[in-house]
């Protein structure tokens, strides 16, 4: 799969550079997660990146559990800044993309995490949970409405098929 990635990429440098910059990222939670005494469990690949799954010797507080959510995008931020600096454009672009990206307020990406566990420490958590679903939801509708249009009018289904991936991420929280 990596070689017809790597042909695709026809040399632009679009696959290392972006592999680079989620590895980077994935890095940011581990390193904040071992702060908080917490140890990497399992890592899936994905479509569009890995998730992690972190067990901790005492549960998280929702600021901490938001700490080790925003440190993936900050290794970005900082990556993109060192890559900058360096005049790697391409790698600042990427690097930034995948920080601003993990941002978005959508579960289970970093931004629905932070945005979840700030409306849990003020309310039930069953209500954080079914107002996170419904932003999710209708955040993750207007991607696949764009992410048509893109794969229409300019034949790429990148953003459709992110898009496809995230409403699995929140079909699947929705059946646990």
């Amino acid at each position: 799969m990596l070689g017809v990635l790597f042909w695709l990429d026809e040399g632009v440098g679009l696959l290392p550079c972006g592999l680079l910059a989620c590895c980077l990222h994935e890095l940011g939670h581990v390193g904040a997660a071992a702060v908080l005494d917490g140890t990497v469990k399992e890592i899936s690949l994905t479509a569009i990146g890995a998730e992690l799954r972190i067990r901790y010797r005492d549960p998280l507080t929702y600021g901490q559990e938001s700490l080790v959510a925003l440190a993936g995008p900050a290794a970005n931020l900082l990556f993109g800044a060192l890559a900058h600096a360096m005049g790697w454009s391409l790698m600042e672009a990427l690097s930034l993309a995948v920080g601003a990206f993990n941002l978005l307020p959508v579960l289970p990406l970093d931004g629905g995490q932070v945005v979840y566990a700030l409306l849990a420490e003020r309310l039930d958590q069953d209500w954080a949970e079914r107002i996170m679903t419904a932003v999710s939801g209708c955040l993750v509708g207007v991607l696949v409405g764009v992410g048509v249009v893109s794969a229409i009018y300019y034949a790429n289904v990148t953003l459709l098929l992110t898009a496809l991936w995230l409403l699995a991420g929140i079909l699947r929280r929705g059946c646990e």
